[in-house]
């Protein structure tokens, strides 16, 4: 029987192959990984509110703010992002908008479960984004009639008051993303007199515009996904809806100086053109408010 004789050249050709697979490999893992885990590990932010109009009932009262679900379920059913939103003990949770994507995953049911699976947890008010407003009027009308049987409170361009156990009020007005340019916002903001007013609104580019001189104290919105691809180490977002490339609005809290009123922004939970983040986690925003002075 003769001697098999292998080609060394070939050899060497064939582990170049392999390894190179192996590395190709190695890196699509590495950024699958990684991709999944910007969309999926849920972070929260804790912020805190100080005002002198502030009743004292109020200090220390707890806001859960949730914005751009886009009608996404997290593992497990939502499972862990309830314990989340169940360990900050808030007082109220608020939904400013595009809790459903009008987009090709549009899908009401999962929306409709988170809105109850949080209903449980805490009184929920809620207001519609520019998503929202894009769905069919055939699916929105259910949709609202399955949101106030949740328990939630769908907030249209309306204000209502929340009491304290010794009978102070702060004022909570929510805005439809359809109308953040009306004048109405200002007739509510003077209809609140000297409560402590909370705006919900979907979009953060109208502050100075149309929050700051409406008189409201503090604001709550998403829309900007902030940014939705972000710079590492630096905060900034590469591009943002109604705000173009590099927008300057997309998280983190934002203080009129000379009204002293705030906005505190949601980087959202969901995607939608975009189907994916990268250096953006989902993120549960946490407001304590606090008396000052």
């Amino acid at each position: 029987m003769g001697k098999r004789y292998t080609n060394p050249e070939k050899t060497t050709a064939a582990q170049k192959v392999i390894r190179r697979i192996g590395l190709w490999c190695f890196v699509f893992l590495l950024l699958f990984t990684a991709a999944y885990g910007a969309n999926n590990r849920i972070e929260v932010s804790e912020y805190v509110c100080q005002s002198g109009d502030l009743s004292y009932s109020f200090d220390g009262f707890r806001i859960v703010h949730l914005s751009d679900l886009h009608s996404k379920t997290f593992i497990q059913d939502n499972a862990g992002i309830m314990r989340k939103i169940r360990e900050q003990n808030p007082d109220i949770i608020v939904m400013t908008g595009d809790m459903i994507d009008c987009s090709n995953h549009t899908d009401i049911p999962a929306s409709e479960k988170f809105i109850r699976q949080a209903s449980e947890i805490a009184p929920v008010y809620y207001v519609f984004g520019n998503h929202e407003n894009l769905i069919d009027k055939s699916e929105i009308e259910p949709f609202k009639a399955a949101v106030r049987e949740c328990g939630a409170i769908l907030l249209e361009n309306e204000r209502v008051q929340i009491s304290s156990r010794t009978g102070q009020t702060i004022s909570l007005i929510g805005m439809d993303d359809s109308s953040l340019q009306a004048n109405l916002l200002g007739k509510l903001a003077e209809e609140s007199g000297d409560d402590f007013q909370i705006l919900l609104a979907h979009e953060p580019q109208y502050f100075e515009e149309n929050y700051v001189s409406a008189g409201v104290d503090l604001v709550l919105c998403g829309h900007a996904h902030g940014g939705q691809f972000r710079i590492p180490f630096t905060h900034k977002g590469i591009w943002a809806p109604d705000q173009g490339f590099f927008p300057e609005k997309t998280e983190g809290c934002l203080r009129d100086s000379a009204t002293g009123a705030e906005m505190i922004i949601s980087r959202g939970l969901g995607n939608s053109a975009f189907p994916f983040r990268a250096f953006n986690h989902p993120e549960i925003v946490c407001v304590t408010l606090r008396v000052s002075g």
